[in-house]
């Protein structure tokens, strides 16, 4: 092989390798969200730890005792923000989230910033109590 086509495959199978390790961009689907009416912000605290296997490869883990505020609802159901810190979801990017759960499952996350709505592909059970104020 020729120096100069020595490098050009040396650049590209590199580039090759950089690529595969990079992260999936996090899915987003545009999102209304119908906030919950202030005196209607139920905080629920998560009950059992779950570990969510994120679609872009990473993972995120629900600590038991977290507290979320219901902060509104989409058409996937209802969204929680969680309390006192931040939660994020990550791909190519770190995104702030929300959790969206219907019928007792995580069914995805609420991006605020992007105003989007990102599914999971596979869904986990979460269970929430009510908190009294």
């Amino acid at each position: 092989m020729r120096p100069n086509a020595r490098a050009v495959a040396y650049f590209l199978a590199s580039g090759l390798i950089l690529t595969a390790g990079c992260a999936h961009e996090v899915v987003r689907h545009p999102a209304t969200l119908t906030p919950a009416a202030a005196a209607s912000g139920q905080i629920v605290e998560v009950q059992q730890e779950a570990e969510i296997a994120l679609d872009s490869g990473y993972s995120r883990r629900l600590a038991r005792g977290s507290r979320w505020a219901q902060a509104g609802t989409l058409p996937q159901g209802q969204a929680y923000k969680i309390v006192g810190g931040a939660f994020t979801v990550e791909g190519a990017h770190v995104h702030e989230a929300w959790l969206v759960v219907s019928g007792g499952e995580l069914v995805g996350f609420y991006l605020p910033v992007e105003k989007a709505f990102t599914p999971l592909s596979t869904r986990a059970r979460v269970e929430f109590k009510p908190v009294n104020p």
